[in-house]
């Protein structure tokens, strides 16, 4: 369906929000994904990075210069019409699980977490979640003065300061983290990494959830 752009905003150097409104109201769950398409032959998926409990429908992206995508919607001007079809994917919560969650983050990975937690707050509920969003400095990471105001233990993890996220880390930061379930996002490598470490640490199988993010 058809969508307005009804808002841009500058989360951070190179990230920006898309606010958008659709032609009809779309229904999903924390942690969906949607297509976006700009033309015929430019179409991508994104994370719908805004909670259900929210009167907005949003994506959140990081500019990427070689991507003829991303090139064309840096020139997209609020007013502007996309098409979006959705929503997608299978990495959301259920707020009927309460089972203590560590949420790991790299980069734009944020945003399924964003929308979780905005939901759980919203939603008011009783579900413990600990945030590792690891980034290259906060100039780059989005939604860090939101996050740090919300209901979760958060720790923000600068790599060119403190290094990457490492099982010390995971340790210290989450010291109950064998009691969680672990949901990582981020790019593919960096998720790849999260998993294995967290199978090295003993976490069962049942227990990691990921979703890639890839570039485009």
């Amino acid at each position: 369906m058809k969508a307005t752009i009804k808002k841009i905003i500058h989360e951070a150097r190179e990230v920006r929000s898309f606010r958008l409104e659709p032609e009809n109201k779309l229904n999903y769950l924390p942690g969906q994904w949607m297509y976006v398409r700009l033309s015929a032959d430019l179409r991508h998926h994104f994370t719908i990075s805004a909670s259900p409990t929210e009167d907005l429908l949003q994506f959140t992206t990081k500019f990427r210069p070689e991507s003829e995508y991303k090139q064309v919607l840096w020139q997209m001007k609020e007013g502007n019409e996309v098409e979006i079809n959705g929503p997608f994917g299978s990495f959301v919560l259920d707020e009927k699980d309460t089972t203590p969650r560590l949420f790991i983050a790299g980069g734009i990975g944020i945003t399924p977490f964003r929308a979780m937690i905005r939901y759980v707050a919203d939603r008011q509920l009783n579900l413990p979640v600990t945030l590792l969003y690891s980034g290259k400095n906060t100039d780059e990471m989005a939604f860090v003065g939101e996050l740090q105001t919300a209901n979760c233990k958060l720790q923000i993890i600068e790599t060119e300061k403190e290094g990457r996220v490492d099982e010390a880390k995971i340790k210290k930061y989450c010291p109950d983290y064998l009691e969680r379930t672990w949901w990582v996002c981020g790019p593919p490598a960096m998720v790849e990494a999260m998993v294995e470490l967290g199978q090295k640490m003993g976490v069962s199988a049942d227990k990691l959830r990921s979703e890639e993010f890839t570039g485009y």
